[in-house]
């Protein structure tokens, strides 16, 4: 099955899997900016370490990742295009859904995963002209422009690094999982949401104060949170 966006990006068309593939390098690499092993994209599709390393094949063959034998990769040139443009797709048709549709923020992701494939560049700028051009999603994450180029964020930090007894505010949830999204909405830990950070349990669990409690978040699932000095 191919993707009917893909022609528009590269001269040969792109399996679903493949795109997935560029899309989740992308997502590891825009926030640690180091190049991806197989295990890693593995772990973050779900899918099986052999499997992964066809796909790196397949995407080397197209120039969309620099791959050499024994090291981790990283996308190309023509590979980012291709990764913003899906991106872009997500970003925008999750904010739609939330807007306009009537779906809760912690449910569009795996919605639009699927249909990020299959709508065109036409749809997407008139879209985004219909939703009066918006920069972030409903996770707080950038929406790359009509030209692919994403809004610069600066000053954030990751919840799990903040010290005991700051207040901060939350600006992005970089995980895509439902159960997550739908446990960070119930403690109140949504983007633009205030929290202070109280403690830090021996065993590795990170107290905050929300508008709805003190929920104790463990270190992983903080490391997802985005946030700035309020």
């Amino acid at each position: 099955m191919t993707s009917s966006h893909a022609a528009e990006t590269t001269p040969r068309e792109l399996t679903v899997a493949m795109e997935d593939a560029i899309v989740g390098i992308y997502r590891l690499q825009e926030t640690t900016d180091e190049r991806v092993s197989t295990s890693e994209l593995a772990a973050e599709l779900g899918v099986e370490p052999p499997s992964v390393s066809s796909i790196f094949s397949r995407l080397a063959e197209r120039g969309l990742i620099d791959r050499e034998p024994h090291r981790p990769v990283a996308l190309t040139e023509t590979g980012m295009k291709v990764a913003l443009q899906l991106i872009r797709n997500h970003r925008l048709l999750e904010t739609f859904l939330v807007e306009c549709l009537g779906y809760g923020w912690e449910e569009v992701h795996e919605e639009c995963d699927r249909l990020e494939h299959h709508v065109s560049q036409r749809f997407t700028t008139s879209l985004e002209s219909f939703l009066s051009n918006p920069e972030t999603d409903p996770h707080g994450d950038p929406i790359p422009d009509t030209n692919l180029d994403v809004p610069t964020e600066s000053n954030l930090v990751h919840l799990d690094t903040v010290d005991e007894g700051t207040t901060v505010t939350v600006q992005r949830i970089l995980t895509g999982e439902r159960e997550t999204l739908e446990y960070l909405a119930s403690r109140g830990l949504e983007p633009e949401d205030t929290v202070t950070v109280e403690e830090r349990t021996p065993i590795g669990l990170l107290v905050i104060s929300t508008a709805t409690g003190q929920p104790r978040l463990p270190t992983e699932t903080a490391r997802q949170i985005i946030c700035s000095h309020t």
